[in-house]
């Protein structure tokens, strides 16, 4: 199976004049998914180059279906030129399924949600982070010491995280917040957006009504390349 699907890209979710990377994966896999396969299991974008706000078109090309799994192959394209290449896994999670196994550990701590101040969308200089007028972002002060000119240098940021109007989140919806924390170097005190290459997203489950937890942090920066893994 094969479909063409017209998208238009809206300029209110760009940084710096591009759209932002994860509501793109969202707009893509959204209209791939299936009453059968309902949600994302797993998601693997590449940002072949920087759409624009604005039409583009995306490419679905079902590689497999299955009972329980669908596969699909996922291309954004403006112009005829492909912007974001991404491969689709599909799948249905069961509601309040609990875990067979889980690592120890738990959700991270993260002080109340009264004592993280709400992440401005307009900044001083007058430059607009487009993500943060449509999602409620609160984060732990003890890693965003950065805004003050203080940095903790710990490579890390924490925080609370949902839609701005407070609808509760769907699964496509993680696609969203797994990129929308700040990026971690500004942890490290390097200033700049930082733009994605690759994101990969992996659900395990639906997520739960209300504020959800995000800790995004690296392991290494190195020559001016990044890699970040954040768990909600």
């Amino acid at each position: 199976m094969s479909a063409v699907v017209d998208l238009d890209l809206d300029p209110s979710w760009s940084i710096g004049g591009k759209p932002h990377g994860g509501y793109l994966l969202a707009e893509l896999v959204r209209p791939a998914l299936d009453p059968a396969h309902p949600h994302p299991l797993t998601v693997s974008a590449t940002y072949v180059t920087s759409p624009d706000p604005g039409p583009a078109e995306l490419h679905v090309e079902r590689l497999r279906t299955g009972r329980r799994v669908a596969s699909s192959q996922l291309r954004l394209t403006q112009g005829g030129q492909v912007r974001v290449a991404a491969l689709l896994t599909a799948g249905t999670w069961t509601p309040d399924a609990p875990p067979h196994w889980s690592a120890p550990g738990g959700p991270p701590e993260l002080p109340a949600l009264e004592d993280c101040p709400p992440t401005p969308a307009e900044h001083a200089d007058g430059r607009t982070v487009g993500p943060l007028s449509h999602v409620d972002l609160r984060l732990d002060p003890s890693t965003a010491g950065w805004a003050q000119g203080a940095p903790a240098g710990r490579g890390e940021v924490r925080g609370w995280v949902r839609w701005g109007d407070g609808r509760p989140a769907d699964a496509v919806d993680l696609l969203v917040f797994a990129d929308v924390l700040p990026p971690v170097t500004f942890d490290l005190g390097l200033e700049g957006w930082v733009p994605t290459v690759e994101l990969t997203v992996h659900l395990r489950g639906l997520p739960a009504p209300g504020w959800l937890r995000a800790v995004q942090s690296a392991r290494l920066l190195r020559d001016g390349w990044l890699d970040e893994s954040c768990d909600l």
